[in-house]
Protein backbone atom coordinates (compact mmCIF):
# COMPACT_ATOMS: atom_id res chain seq x y z
CA UNK A 1 0.00 0.00 0.00
CA UNK A 2 3.05 2.28 -0.26
CA UNK A 3 2.82 4.35 -3.43
CA UNK A 4 6.52 4.41 -4.38
CA UNK A 5 7.05 0.68 -3.74
CA UNK A 6 3.93 -0.12 -5.75
CA UNK A 7 5.25 1.81 -8.77
CA UNK A 8 8.62 0.00 -8.57
CA UNK A 9 6.77 -3.32 -8.39
CA UNK A 10 4.85 -2.53 -11.56
CA UNK A 11 8.15 -1.95 -13.41
CA UNK A 12 9.97 -5.07 -12.23
CA UNK A 13 10.58 -6.41 -15.75
CA UNK A 14 11.93 -3.05 -16.95
CA UNK A 15 14.19 -2.81 -13.88
CA UNK A 16 15.71 -6.21 -14.73
CA UNK A 17 16.32 -5.16 -18.34
CA UNK A 18 17.85 -1.87 -17.16
CA UNK A 19 19.98 -3.73 -14.63
CA UNK A 20 21.31 -6.06 -17.33
CA UNK A 21 22.27 -3.08 -19.50
CA UNK A 22 23.96 -1.48 -16.49
CA UNK A 23 25.85 -4.76 -15.94
CA UNK A 24 27.21 -4.61 -19.50
CA UNK A 25 28.29 -0.99 -19.03
CA UNK A 26 30.07 -1.84 -15.76
CA UNK A 27 31.84 -4.79 -17.44
CA UNK A 28 33.06 -2.52 -20.25
CA UNK A 29 34.32 -0.06 -17.63
CA UNK A 30 36.03 -2.99 -15.82
CA UNK A 31 34.20 -2.30 -12.58
CA UNK A 32 34.00 -5.98 -11.65
CA UNK A 33 32.68 -5.71 -8.09
CA UNK A 34 29.93 -3.32 -9.08
CA UNK A 35 28.99 -5.51 -12.06
CA UNK A 36 28.81 -8.62 -9.83
CA UNK A 37 26.56 -6.84 -7.32
CA UNK A 38 24.37 -5.60 -10.17
CA UNK A 39 24.04 -9.10 -11.64
CA UNK A 40 23.26 -10.68 -8.26
CA UNK A 41 20.50 -8.13 -7.62
CA UNK A 42 19.05 -8.75 -11.10
CA UNK A 43 19.14 -12.51 -10.53
CA UNK A 44 17.39 -12.20 -7.14
CA UNK A 45 14.73 -9.92 -8.61
CA UNK A 46 14.19 -12.33 -11.53
CA UNK A 47 13.77 -15.29 -9.16
CA UNK A 48 11.37 -13.29 -7.02
CA UNK A 49 9.21 -12.29 -10.01
CA UNK A 50 9.12 -15.76 -11.56
CA UNK A 51 8.36 -17.51 -8.27
CA UNK A 52 5.77 -15.06 -6.90
CA UNK A 53 3.12 -15.52 -9.60
CA UNK A 54 2.15 -19.17 -9.25
CA UNK A 55 -1.17 -18.47 -10.96
CA UNK A 56 0.31 -16.89 -14.10
CA UNK A 57 0.98 -20.15 -15.96
CA UNK A 58 -2.53 -21.27 -16.95
CA UNK A 59 -1.65 -22.36 -20.50
CA UNK A 60 -3.20 -25.36 -22.24
CA UNK A 61 -0.25 -27.57 -23.20
CA UNK A 62 -2.17 -30.67 -24.34
CA UNK A 63 -4.26 -29.41 -27.25
CA UNK A 64 -5.20 -32.90 -28.42
CA UNK A 65 -8.12 -33.11 -25.99
CA UNK A 66 -11.61 -31.86 -26.83
CA UNK A 67 -12.55 -28.53 -25.32
CA UNK A 68 -14.87 -25.57 -25.77
CA UNK A 69 -13.29 -22.21 -26.46
CA UNK A 70 -14.10 -18.53 -26.28
CA UNK A 71 -12.27 -15.55 -27.80
CA UNK A 72 -12.22 -12.36 -25.73
CA UNK A 73 -10.99 -8.86 -26.50
CA UNK A 74 -10.51 -5.97 -24.09
CA UNK A 75 -9.68 -2.57 -25.55
CA UNK A 76 -9.14 0.71 -23.74
CA UNK A 77 -9.81 2.99 -26.72
CA UNK A 78 -8.34 5.96 -24.84
CA UNK A 79 -8.08 9.00 -27.09
CA UNK A 80 -8.73 7.13 -30.34
CA UNK A 81 -11.55 8.19 -32.65
CA UNK A 82 -10.48 5.92 -35.52
CA UNK A 83 -13.58 3.74 -35.36
CA UNK A 84 -13.32 2.71 -39.02
CA UNK A 85 -10.06 0.80 -38.48
CA UNK A 86 -11.14 -0.43 -35.04
CA UNK A 87 -14.27 -1.88 -36.66
CA UNK A 88 -12.19 -3.64 -39.32
CA UNK A 89 -9.89 -5.03 -36.63
CA UNK A 90 -12.83 -6.40 -34.66
CA UNK A 91 -14.36 -8.08 -37.71
CA UNK A 92 -10.97 -9.57 -38.64
CA UNK A 93 -10.20 -10.91 -35.14
CA UNK A 94 -13.81 -12.08 -34.70
CA UNK A 95 -14.02 -12.19 -30.88
CA UNK A 96 -17.04 -13.68 -29.11
CA UNK A 97 -17.06 -10.95 -26.46
CA UNK A 98 -15.53 -7.46 -26.51
CA UNK A 99 -15.05 -5.06 -23.65
CA UNK A 100 -14.51 -1.36 -24.41
CA UNK A 101 -13.19 1.18 -21.90
CA UNK A 102 -12.58 4.94 -21.84
CA UNK A 103 -15.07 5.34 -24.65
CA UNK A 104 -15.62 8.91 -25.87
CA UNK A 105 -19.18 10.09 -26.62
CA UNK A 106 -18.33 10.03 -30.33
CA UNK A 107 -16.99 6.47 -30.12
CA UNK A 108 -19.98 5.44 -28.01
CA UNK A 109 -22.44 6.27 -30.80
CA UNK A 110 -20.34 4.45 -33.40
CA UNK A 111 -20.07 1.31 -31.30
CA UNK A 112 -23.84 0.94 -31.62
CA UNK A 113 -23.30 0.20 -35.33
CA UNK A 114 -21.75 -3.15 -34.34
CA UNK A 115 -25.12 -4.43 -33.21
CA UNK A 116 -25.58 -6.56 -36.34
CA UNK A 117 -22.43 -8.52 -35.42
CA UNK A 118 -22.81 -8.33 -31.64
CA UNK A 119 -26.56 -8.18 -30.94
CA UNK A 120 -26.20 -8.39 -27.15
CA UNK A 121 -24.60 -5.85 -24.84
CA UNK A 122 -24.19 -4.70 -21.27
CA UNK A 123 -23.53 -1.04 -20.45
CA UNK A 124 -24.10 0.36 -23.94
CA UNK A 125 -27.28 2.17 -22.93
CA UNK A 126 -25.59 3.82 -19.93
CA UNK A 127 -24.05 7.34 -20.05
CA UNK A 128 -20.34 7.29 -20.83
CA UNK A 129 -17.95 7.69 -17.90
CA UNK A 130 -14.19 7.41 -17.78
CA UNK A 131 -14.17 4.22 -15.70
CA UNK A 132 -17.25 2.58 -17.23
CA UNK A 133 -17.13 -0.52 -19.43
CA UNK A 134 -19.19 -1.62 -22.43
CA UNK A 135 -19.47 -5.33 -23.17
CA UNK A 136 -20.64 -6.60 -26.57
CA UNK A 137 -21.45 -10.26 -27.20
CA UNK A 138 -22.41 -12.55 -30.06
CA UNK A 139 -24.32 -14.69 -27.59
CA UNK A 140 -27.24 -13.83 -25.28
CA UNK A 141 -26.36 -12.00 -22.09
CA UNK A 142 -28.52 -12.11 -19.00
CA UNK A 143 -28.69 -10.57 -15.53
CA UNK A 144 -26.84 -7.46 -16.72
CA UNK A 145 -25.89 -5.19 -13.84
CA UNK A 146 -23.89 -2.00 -13.38
CA UNK A 147 -22.75 -2.22 -9.77
CA UNK A 148 -20.38 -0.17 -7.62
CA UNK A 149 -17.33 1.52 -9.20
CA UNK A 150 -18.96 1.29 -12.67
CA UNK A 151 -18.34 -2.46 -12.67
CA UNK A 152 -20.25 -4.41 -15.34
CA UNK A 153 -21.55 -7.79 -14.25
CA UNK A 154 -23.22 -10.12 -16.76
CA UNK A 155 -23.67 -13.79 -17.67
CA UNK A 156 -23.42 -15.51 -21.05
CA UNK A 157 -24.55 -19.00 -22.10
CA UNK A 158 -22.01 -20.61 -24.41
CA UNK A 159 -21.93 -24.29 -25.40
CA UNK A 160 -24.57 -24.99 -22.73
CA UNK A 161 -22.25 -23.52 -20.09
CA UNK A 162 -23.02 -20.36 -18.11
CA UNK A 163 -20.07 -17.98 -17.78
CA UNK A 164 -19.94 -14.94 -15.53
CA UNK A 165 -18.21 -11.88 -17.02
CA UNK A 166 -16.95 -8.96 -14.91
CA UNK A 167 -15.74 -5.81 -16.66
CA UNK A 168 -13.73 -3.33 -14.58
CA UNK A 169 -11.38 -0.37 -14.96
CA UNK A 170 -9.10 0.30 -12.00
CA UNK A 171 -7.51 3.76 -11.60
CA UNK A 172 -3.81 4.22 -12.22
CA UNK A 173 -1.62 4.12 -9.07
CA UNK A 174 -0.31 7.61 -9.84
CA UNK A 175 -0.67 10.94 -8.14
CA UNK A 176 -2.45 13.67 -10.07
CA UNK A 177 0.80 15.46 -10.93
CA UNK A 178 2.24 12.40 -12.70
CA UNK A 179 -1.06 11.77 -14.49
CA UNK A 180 -1.11 15.36 -15.81
CA UNK A 181 2.51 14.98 -16.95
CA UNK A 182 1.75 11.74 -18.79
CA UNK A 183 -1.30 13.19 -20.55
CA UNK A 184 0.69 16.29 -21.58
CA UNK A 185 3.50 14.17 -23.05
CA UNK A 186 1.10 11.83 -24.84
CA UNK A 187 -1.00 14.68 -26.24
CA UNK A 188 2.06 16.55 -27.52
CA UNK A 189 3.68 13.44 -28.98
CA UNK A 190 0.58 12.13 -30.79
CA UNK A 191 -1.11 15.48 -31.57
CA UNK A 192 -4.31 14.28 -29.92
CA UNK A 193 -6.67 16.55 -28.00
CA UNK A 194 -5.99 16.66 -24.29
CA UNK A 195 -9.09 15.55 -22.33
CA UNK A 196 -10.73 18.38 -20.40
CA UNK A 197 -11.39 16.27 -17.32
CA UNK A 198 -8.82 13.80 -16.08
CA UNK A 199 -9.86 10.78 -14.01
CA UNK A 200 -8.89 10.49 -10.35
CA UNK A 201 -5.49 8.84 -9.96
CA UNK A 202 -5.27 7.30 -6.55
CA UNK A 203 -3.70 4.12 -5.18
CA UNK A 204 -6.14 4.05 -2.25
CA UNK A 205 -9.10 4.12 -4.65
CA UNK A 206 -7.62 1.23 -6.65
CA UNK A 207 -7.19 -0.81 -3.47
CA UNK A 208 -10.82 -0.14 -2.45
CA UNK A 209 -12.02 -1.30 -5.86
CA UNK A 210 -9.91 -4.45 -5.57
CA UNK A 211 -11.46 -5.21 -2.19
CA UNK A 212 -14.88 -4.80 -3.77
CA UNK A 213 -13.91 -7.13 -6.63
CA UNK A 214 -12.91 -9.79 -4.11
CA UNK A 215 -16.44 -9.77 -2.67
CA UNK A 216 -17.92 -10.03 -6.18
CA UNK A 217 -15.69 -12.97 -7.06
CA UNK A 218 -16.55 -14.74 -3.81
CA UNK A 219 -20.25 -14.54 -4.69
CA UNK A 220 -20.00 -15.94 -8.24
CA UNK A 221 -19.79 -19.45 -9.63
CA UNK A 222 -16.63 -21.17 -10.84
CA UNK A 223 -16.97 -20.14 -14.51
CA UNK A 224 -15.67 -16.59 -14.03
CA UNK A 225 -13.85 -14.21 -16.38
CA UNK A 226 -12.65 -10.80 -15.16
CA UNK A 227 -11.37 -8.43 -17.83
CA UNK A 228 -10.30 -4.84 -18.21
CA UNK A 229 -7.66 -2.19 -17.66
CA UNK A 230 -6.40 -3.16 -14.20
CA UNK A 231 -3.44 -0.73 -14.20
CA UNK A 232 -1.24 -3.46 -12.70
CA UNK A 233 1.52 -5.59 -14.21
CA UNK A 234 2.25 -9.25 -13.55
CA UNK A 235 5.46 -8.31 -11.68
CA UNK A 236 3.48 -6.37 -9.09
CA UNK A 237 2.95 -7.91 -5.66
CA UNK A 238 -0.43 -6.18 -5.60
CA UNK A 239 -1.38 -8.12 -8.75
CA UNK A 240 -0.08 -11.52 -7.60
CA UNK A 241 -1.71 -11.09 -4.18
CA UNK A 242 -4.99 -10.23 -5.92
CA UNK A 243 -4.80 -13.49 -7.90
CA UNK A 244 -4.22 -15.46 -4.70
CA UNK A 245 -7.04 -13.73 -2.82
CA UNK A 246 -9.56 -14.25 -5.63
CA UNK A 247 -8.24 -17.64 -6.81
CA UNK A 248 -8.04 -16.32 -10.37
CA UNK A 249 -5.50 -17.25 -13.02
CA UNK A 250 -3.81 -15.85 -16.11
CA UNK A 251 -0.92 -16.61 -18.44
CA UNK A 252 2.22 -14.50 -18.66
CA UNK A 253 5.14 -15.14 -21.02
CA UNK A 254 8.26 -12.98 -20.86
CA UNK A 255 9.56 -14.81 -23.93
CA UNK A 256 6.54 -13.65 -25.94
CA UNK A 257 5.29 -10.61 -23.97
CA UNK A 258 1.98 -8.90 -24.67
CA UNK A 259 2.67 -5.37 -23.49
CA UNK A 260 -0.40 -3.16 -23.90
CA UNK A 261 0.70 0.29 -22.69
CA UNK A 262 1.87 2.89 -23.64
CA UNK A 263 1.69 2.88 -27.43
CA UNK A 264 3.94 5.86 -28.18
CA UNK A 265 7.03 3.76 -27.40
CA UNK A 266 8.05 0.39 -28.94
CA UNK A 267 5.97 -2.46 -27.54
CA UNK A 268 9.00 -4.29 -26.08
CA UNK A 269 9.62 -1.29 -23.79
CA UNK A 270 6.04 -1.24 -22.50
CA UNK A 271 4.09 -3.00 -19.78
CA UNK A 272 0.92 -5.07 -19.73
CA UNK A 273 -1.73 -3.41 -17.59
CA UNK A 274 -4.77 -4.76 -19.48
CA UNK A 275 -5.69 -8.27 -18.40
CA UNK A 276 -8.13 -11.13 -18.81
CA UNK A 277 -8.26 -13.22 -15.63
CA UNK A 278 -10.27 -16.38 -15.14
CA UNK A 279 -11.20 -19.18 -12.76
CA UNK A 280 -9.23 -22.41 -12.52
CA UNK A 281 -11.26 -24.39 -15.08
CA UNK A 282 -10.09 -22.15 -17.97
CA UNK A 283 -6.76 -22.35 -19.80
CA UNK A 284 -5.17 -19.97 -22.32
CA UNK A 285 -4.67 -21.34 -25.83
CA UNK A 286 -3.67 -18.03 -27.44
CA UNK A 287 -2.84 -14.48 -26.42
CA UNK A 288 -1.79 -11.43 -28.44
CA UNK A 289 -2.10 -7.68 -28.91
CA UNK A 290 -3.17 -5.76 -32.02
CA UNK A 291 -2.92 -2.29 -33.57
CA UNK A 292 -4.04 0.51 -31.24
CA UNK A 293 -5.28 2.98 -33.93
CA UNK A 294 -4.50 6.08 -31.88
CA UNK A 295 -5.29 4.81 -28.39
CA UNK A 296 -2.59 4.80 -25.73
CA UNK A 297 -3.48 1.11 -25.14
CA UNK A 298 -3.15 -1.87 -27.44
CA UNK A 299 -6.15 -4.21 -27.50
CA UNK A 300 -5.57 -7.56 -25.78
CA UNK A 301 -7.02 -10.68 -27.43
CA UNK A 302 -7.14 -13.96 -25.51
CA UNK A 303 -8.44 -17.40 -26.53
CA UNK A 304 -9.57 -19.54 -23.60
CA UNK A 305 -10.32 -23.27 -23.45
CA UNK A 306 -12.77 -24.72 -20.92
Amino acid sequence: KIYFIDILGQLGFQIIVGGFLLFLILIIQKRLWASMICMILCALLTIDILSSCNQCNAFLKDKSQNYNKIRLMTFNTGLSNDFKNIRELILFENPDIIQFQEVTPQMHDKIKSLKSFFPYNAGLSEPTKHFSSIILSKYPLKNNKIVDYDTVLTKVILDETQLTIIGIHLPAPLNQLLLNLYVDIYSNYTNTTRPQELPPANLDLAIKQMEYLKTLVDNTDQNLILMGDLNMTATSKRFTNFLKDTNLYTYVSYKHPTFTWPTFIPSYLGIQIDHILFSKNFKVIGKKTANHFGSDHRPLIVDLAY
